[in-house]
């Protein structure tokens, strides 16, 4: 059976007054108009300090400079584009916004009290693996060093131990026993090739520890640093030499000797990559491969120098010595800025990217804060890793110190020492293999040549203006200054062999080759100065003169 449902539908409204409803027509105002009401305005000023910081000293170039009118309107254009990129990465900091931190205390209690194992239970998960230890007390002393990235860790043991790992997943990359003396190791572009100071010669080993290069030309080297713009192995001696090797060709630049006795303490200043070593007299010596004498030579302390560390920035250097003397110098006018007294067995230094400097006393590690500042009255932290210290390195973008010490190593938790933010464009930890090999690839075609090494960073990016003038002038000589006469006498041959007539054609022969090398420099002058092979209104011909002009 199928049930019939009827429905009816009522009218609700019956009995009410409609209500309509009135739409009210706003029109859009101008942004003129609205500017003064907005409290966000769309474009937000940016500070100069900012801007100078993304600065490379392109913008100094003027395109008058240049001859066409066509390369100065691209030049122009592309000087646009790069003051836009500046204007857009200091715009882009405002993103950046992770900040560094370091720790704080209540009232009364001392930051240097708290020790390593409260600072790991108290961060994250993350955080907290990067402190570790490795002990390898039969192979110690060691010596460390961190890829540029601060993603890889290399280690050289005193008693030929030699080791490359990924400090952050402790994934092993190669071990390996060298069966002698290891003085130092060192990065070089990229954390496939280790160089590794031996007791006699200098070696390069890949990340699986093959080994690739026996460099006999580093003899005897006690320390080693690396020049990534440059491709330079700088490796200082214990007879007193320098060498910087440039391992893109894999030859000496050049070697200099400082007569200053053993050189077994070192670095790099990473602003204009000149080299600073300490000797036992107490001197430090400012070193480039253009000059065979020290640029600056300086007395910093009155015994024998333990440790050199020089800031990103160039404009500071922190000594140690033996007098328990910690000292900060102003790189700028090479002068003693603070003095601070530090307890016995000082030896190593190292500065973090954002300032705080650690000390190796002894078997303990003392970070010390504000020490520029002249404010430093007490450590920020102390620690004592289990050996006596042998070598300290801040990982670049991490708030982590690694110590090779005489019981193998450590890593240890520094809240504020390195830089929040990554540039990944510059130095990227994350990078992948393709990655690793493009920008070896824009390395070596950005490689910056040994000649342009100086005290003064920004040398590079000014031209040379006497020179340059002095080289046009020494061009246009060769076109007006005669050409000294060919004295050239055949040799003589015995009787029967060639007679006057054969010494004549020789010599008629040698002056023809000579007066053709000559033309041809000569024409090659008038195309680079002139833009021409004849400069205007001069003839080829004598006879020219006589020509009609058309």
């Amino acid at each position: 059976m199928t049930e019939v449902i009827n429905l009816s539908a009522q009218d609700d409204t019956s009995g009410r007054t409609e209500t309509k409803m009135k739409w009210k027509i706003c029109k859009s105002l101008k942004k003129a108009d609205r500017i003064g009401d907005d409290h966000l305005p769309d474009d937000v000023g940016i500070s100069q300090l900012r801007l100078d910081r993304h600065k490379t000293g392109a913008l100094n170039l003027d395109p008058k400079m240049l001859k066409s009118s066509f390369h100065r309107k691209k030049f122009e254009l592309k000087k646009k584009l790069i003051e836009e990129g500046i204007e857009k990465n200091a715009r882009a900091e405002i993103l950046n916004v992770e900040a560094e931190g370091f720790l704080e205390t209540e009232d009364g209690e001392c930051s240097y009290n708290i020790r390593q194992e409260e600072i790991v239970q108290n961060v994250d998960v993350a955080s907290a693996a990067k402190s570790f230890g490795i002990s390898l007390p039969q192979f110690g002393p060691y010596r460390i060093d961190y890829s540029t990235n601060g993603r890889f860790l290399a280690m050289g043991g005193r008693k030929g131990h030699v080791a490359a790992l990924d400090w952050q997943t402790k994934q092993l990359l190669f071990e390996t026993n060298v069966l002698e003396k290891v003085n130092d190791v060192q990065f070089l572009h990229t954390e496939s090739m280790i160089a590794v100071a031996q007791k006699n010669y200098s070696y390069i080993y890949d990340n699986t520890g093959t080994e690739l290069h026996c460099l006999k030309n580093l003899f005897g080297v006690e320390r080693l640093a690396f020049l990534p713009h440059h491709f330079l192995l700088v490796g200082s001696t214990k007879k007193s030499y320098l060498h910087w090797l440039d391992v893109s060709v894999g030859k000496i630049i050049t070697s200099t000797i400082t007569r200053s006795g053993p050189l077994e303490v070192m670095t790099t200043n990473p602003a204009n990559a000149i080299i600073h070593t300490g000797h036992h007299n107490g001197a430090i010596s400012l070193w480039s491969p253009n000059v065979k004498e020290p640029l600056v030579r300086l007395l910093a302390h009155h015994s024998s120098l333990k440790g050199i560390a020089v800031d990103s920035s160039g404009k500071y250097m922190y000594t140690t010595a033996v007098d328990q003397k910690l000292r900060v110098w102003d790189l700028r006018s090479h002068r003693q800025l603070y003095s601070y007294s530090l307890p016995h067995g000082l030896n190593e230094v190292s500065i973090s990217q954002k300032g705080l400097v650690a000390c190796g006393i002894g078997n303990s590690v003392q970070i010390l804060k504000d020490v520029t500042n002249g404010m430093c009255t007490q450590p920020y932290l102390v620690n004592k890793p289990g050996g006596t210290i042998s070598n300290l390195e801040f990982v670049p973008f991490e708030d982590v110190l690694g110590v090779g010490h005489g019981g193998g190593f450590a890593s240890l938790l520094i809240p504020g020492a390195g830089e929040a933010n990554v540039d990944a464009l510059r130095n990227n930890p994350y990078e992948t293999s393709n990655q690793r090999k493009e920008r070896e690839v824009k390395q070596l075609l950005d490689k910056i040549s040994p000649e342009l090494i100086s005290l003064d960073p920004n040398e590079i990016n000014r031209v040379n203006t006497d020179a340059l003038e002095e080289e046009i002038e020494k061009k246009k000589s060769i076109l007006w200054v005669k050409d000294a006469a060919i004295e050239f006498t055949p040799r003589h041959k015995m009787r029967g062999r060639g007679g006057g007539v054969d010494g004549a054609k020789v010599k008629q022969i040698v002056k023809g080759e000579d007066r053709f090398k000559k033309n041809k420099e000569r024409g090659q002058v008038h195309i680079g100065v002139f833009g021409t092979k004849v400069i205007e209104g001069q003839s080829k011909n004598v006879l020219n003169r006589f020509k009609k002009n058309k």
